[in-house]
C-alpha cells in the first residue's frame, strides 16, 4: 500500500469586487491612508484587517526581497492574501502604511508621523482601529473580524484597542523578543547556513560564493550589531537616523517587542500564530521561540518569508491557516 500527499482541490471560481477606499483619522494631524476592500460580490462573512508590516508596505504589500535575497520578482502579499481569502468568503481590508510615502508608491499619501518617530511602531496602533472601523462599516460584514499581521505588524496589532476586540487574531511569523536580537540573529543564523552549505560544496566556485556570502553576512550582523549597542547607549544625536528610522523609533520598537509575550496572553484564546518552515527572516531559535508564545493554535506551514513559496502562495499553505481560522472564528471562512 503506498500513500500520496492529499490533494488540495482548487477552489471554483468566485467573482471579487474591489472597492478603493480611505482609512481617515484626525490624530497626529489629518491622516489619510489609502485602503482596498477585497471582497466576493454579493456574500456575507467574516472581515479581514492585514495591518501592514516592515519598511515602507503600500496596500499591495509590494516587497522586493526578505531584506537580504532580492526576489526575482516583487510579491505583492497583500494582494495575494486578499484574494485568497476573499475567495474563501471574507471581506479583505488593505491600507497603506503611515510611513509609506508619494516617493515609495505613486498611490500613498505624505501623511504626518511624529507620533512613529517619537515612540515607535506602537503609535501606528491608532491606525489600525481606524482600519478596523471602515471594515465594520463594509457591505456584508457579518461581525466577526480578524487582524491579521505579519512580522513587526504583530506588536503593531496587538497594541490596538481593536485587538480586544477581534474574533481572532492571526500572526504570521510574529517578532518572538526584542527585534534588535531578531535581526541580528537571523543574520548569524544565515551565516552559518551559508558556511555549513560552503564545507559540502561540490566545485571550488560553489564554495567561494557561499563563503563571500557567509562573509557578507557576518559583516552584516556586526553593524547591526554595533548600531543598536550605540543606540541603547545614547552615543547617536537625538536627531540622528538609522536605516530611515529616528533613533526613539527604534528604541520604541525594542521595547515594544520584549514585551511581546506580556501583550499575547490575555488574548491568548483567540491568537493563531502561522510560521514558515523555511522563513529565514526568524532564526531557528527564534522560529522555535514564536511557536513557543501564548496561542490557541500553532500552524507550522512548509513555506518561506511573508508565507510564500518561490514567491507565490501555495494553496495549501492558505487551506492550512484558514482551517485554524475556522476553529476559532467559529464558522468556516469558506
Amino acid at each position: 500500500m503506498t500513500t500520496t500527499d492529499p490533494v488540495v482541490e482548487p477552489l471554483p471560481p468566485v467573482q471579487l469586487v474591489r472597492t478603493p477606499t480611505q482609512v481617515e483619522l484626525a490624530s497626529s494631524g489629518p491622516i489619510v491612508l489609502g485602503a482596498l476592500i477585497t471582497a466576493p460580490a454579493h456574500e456575507k462573512g467574516p472581515g479581514i484587517v492585514i495591518v501592514p508590516g516592515g519598511s515602507d508596505v503600500s496596500k499591495e504589500g509590494t516587497r522586493k526581497g526578505d531584506g537580504v535575497v532580492v526576489y526575482p520578482a516583487p510579491a505583492h502579499t497583500g494582494s495575494l492574501w486578499s484574494d485568497a481569502f476573499a475567495a474563501r468568503g471574507a471581506i479583505v481590508l488593505t491600507y497603506d502604511k503611515r510611513t509609506c510615502g508619494p516617493n515609495d508608491t505613486a498611490s500613498c499619501h505624505k501623511n504626518p508621523q511624529v507620533d512613529v518617530d517619537a515612540e515607535g511602531p506602537g503609535a501606528l496602533a491608532k491606525d489600525v482601529d481606524a482600519a478596523c472601523a471602515l471594515v465594520r462599516k463594509a457591505p456584508g460584514f457579518d461581525g466577526r473580524l480578524v487582524l491579521w499581521a505579519h512580522g513587526q505588524a504583530a506588536q503593531v496589532a496587538l497594541s490596538s484597542s481593536c485587538a480586544q476586540e477581534a474574533t481572532a487574531i492571526v500572526l504570521l511569523s510574529p517578532i518572538p523578543r526584542a527585534i534588535d536580537a531578531v535581526l541580528v540573529g537571523a543574520l548569524t543564523d544565515r551565516q552559518q547556513q551559508s558556511e555549513a552549505r560552503a564545507k559540502a560544496a561540490s566545485t571550488p566556485e560553489e564554495r567561494s560564493f557561499l563563503l563571500d556570502q557567509a562573509s557578507a553576512l557576518k559583516n552584516l550582523a556586526g553593524t547591526k550589531a554595533a548600531g543598536f549597542a550605540s543606540m541603547k547607549s545614547g552615543k547617536f544625536a537625538k536627531d540622528a537616523r538609522v536605516d530611515g528610522a529616528t533613533i526613539a523609533f527604534w528604541l520604541g520598537w525594542m521595547s515594544l517587542t520584549e514585551r511581546t509575550r506580556a501583550l499575547l496572553e490575555p488574548l491568548r484564546s483567540k491568537v493563531v500564530i502561522v510560521v514558515g518552515a523555511g522563513d529565514q527572516q526568524l532564526s531557528s531559535p527564534d522560529r522555535k521561540a514564536a511557536q513557543a508564545l501564548p496561542a490557541t493554535r500553532v500552524v507550522v506551514v512548509e513555506a518561506d518569508h511573508h508565507l510564500l513559496v518561490q514567491g507565490a502562495l501555495d494553496d495549501e499553505v492558505v487551506q492550512q491557516i484558514a482551517d485554524a481560522i475556522d476553529v476559532v472564528i467559529g464558522v468556516p471562512v469558506s
